[in-house]
């Protein structure tokens, strides 16, 4: 709604359409020429919209069906950062079968989060002396696979990718332990410093290794790239979003109002750069 809004004071043309129910029909039904995605999750950011509208031959804002999906697959993501030379919290994917015997090497703590999943769901971490099991056998019953992965203790970034622009570095200090699902989501739960408070060497290093993990996954018009830093500073890209949060008080539109780019001229460089750029086939 903070984009259809947006759009329509910028004397767009524009509809809302819920995927829900019937897309495909209503596409059929009432033609449109650009689609600007605003989903999360699986059917949104896994690449299969992107094939409906690939279909129908409509442009879109955002990544192609390939790039989403491997964006969205936190495995496949960590094995493409691996391959480009971008650090990536150490890792294992644990199934039914083998979770007992990998989990027995690890050493606490460490994070265990969901595959394919968006807005930080499922994710829980294992602290010291404590038993995972229980969590992990109900983790299992809902998802095929997980992840786990390496905890690194220390700040929080996001770096926005508008482009081929790396935008300014925001820090999220969340009032929880992480920036979960209720930080992310519920006002006043978690503050964000734009630009971050770092030094210009930091800063520089994550916008650098921001863009090439956008460009490493394929990714085109958009993305918002997460960090954690160590005790010493470096920083560890965690994942890459490709479809990231879109009202006005959501970290991309925050990074991009910090150069001079307010929300409904946000929305409409992206409709352009979707009119103009070619999509993956």
């Amino acid at each position: 709604m903070a984009v259809y809004q947006a759009l329509k004071t910028a004397g767009v043309d524009a509809v809302t359409i819920d995927t829900a129910n019937g897309f495909r029909s209503k596409l059929k039904r009432d033609p449109v020429d650009l689609v600007f995605l605003a989903l999360h999750g699986i059917g949104g950011e896994d690449g299969t919209i992107q094939k409906i509208l690939n279909r129908f031959k409509i442009p879109y804002v955002g990544s192609g069906p390939q790039a989403s999906s491997l964006a969205f697959d936190k495995v496949k993501a960590k094995q493409i950062f691996h391959r480009n030379g971008i650090p990536t919290p150490r890792y294992a994917v644990i199934t039914t079968k083998n979770w007992k015997r990998i989990l027995k090497n690890w050493q606490t703590p460490y994070v265990i989060k969901p595959v394919q999943e968006g807005s930080s769901i499922g994710i829980f971490f294992v602290e010291k002396k404590q038993n995972p099991a229980k969590k992990v056998e109900a983790a299992l019953k809902k998802y095929d696979r997980l992840l786990v992965e390496e905890k690194i203790d220390g700040r929080e970034f996001t770096v926005g990718i508008l482009g081929s622009e790396a935008l300014p570095v925001i820090e999220l200090r969340p009032k929880r332990k992480f920036y979960d699902y209720q930080a992310k989501y519920t006002k006043g739960m978690t503050e964000y410093l734009v630009p971050a408070p770092i030094p210009e060497k930091l800063t520089k290093s994550l916008q650098i290794m921001a863009l090439k993990a956008h460009r490493a996954l394929g990714l085109r018009d958009l993305s918002r790239v997460d960090f954690r830093t160590d005790a010493r500073n470096h920083p560890f890209v965690l994942e890459v979003n490709s479809i990231p949060g879109f009202t006005e008080t959501s970290l991309l539109p925050k990074a991009a109002a910090e150069i001079g780019l307010d929300f409904s001229g946000l929305c409409l460089k992206l409709l352009s750069m979707a009119q103009n750029g070619s999509k993956e086939k």
